[in-house]
């Protein structure tokens, strides 16, 4: 069943490079990227590949939000992108993000990527979704000079619904 939630994009990390936030969903504790987090930091069998994906936001903090620290999801449309990147690292484990500009990033939620492709997983493919709905509403913002991006921050109405499946959990 499809339910409107409201959600903000809420600023995680700010830099002078690059500046990572998160969706948290009204009536939410956490935001996503702090969920996956949550679900995976005390897993011993994935200590390493959480190792790699702080590794490689260290490494695009410092460098910027280039396309080679990414792996492309979602549709040619959209900003969806995974972390970690195919060819630099390799991980059991998957973030999906969007990458809004060379210095700004909204990480989502992830989780084990055991499918050849993200689709065939529902909790994967549920992430996706969700982020390519806030990356629409985002551009429509962006479009309409409601959401604008100055140096490393998103600044304008960081707050509106989007239409999602519910979980059934």
């Amino acid at each position: 069943m499809k339910m409107k939630r409201n959600l903000l994009v809420e600023l995680l990390e700010t830099g002078e490079k690059v500046s990572l936030y998160s969706p948290r969903f009204e009536g939410e504790e956490y935001t996503e990227f702090e969920k996956f987090l949550l679900e995976y930091k005390n897993m011993e069998e994935f200590h390493r590949d959480l190792g790699v994906l702080f590794a490689r936001l260290e490494e695009i903090k410092k460098n910027f939000a280039e396309d080679r620290y990414f792996r492309y999801e979602g549709s040619r449309s959209d900003r969806v992108r995974a972390l970690p990147a195919k060819f630099l690292d390799s991980s059991r484990l998957r973030v999906y993000c969007i990458v809004i500009s060379r210095k700004v990033v909204i990480l989502g939620n992830g989780g084990v990527k055991t499918t050849a492709t993200y689709q065939e997983d529902r909790h994967l493919k549920k992430c996706v979704e969700t982020l390519q709905k806030i990356d629409f509403e985002i551009k429509m913002r962006e479009n309409r000079k409601i959401i604008v991006i100055k140096g490393s921050q998103l600044e304008g109405e960081l707050s509106f619904y989007i239409k999602t499946e519910e979980d059934n959990k």
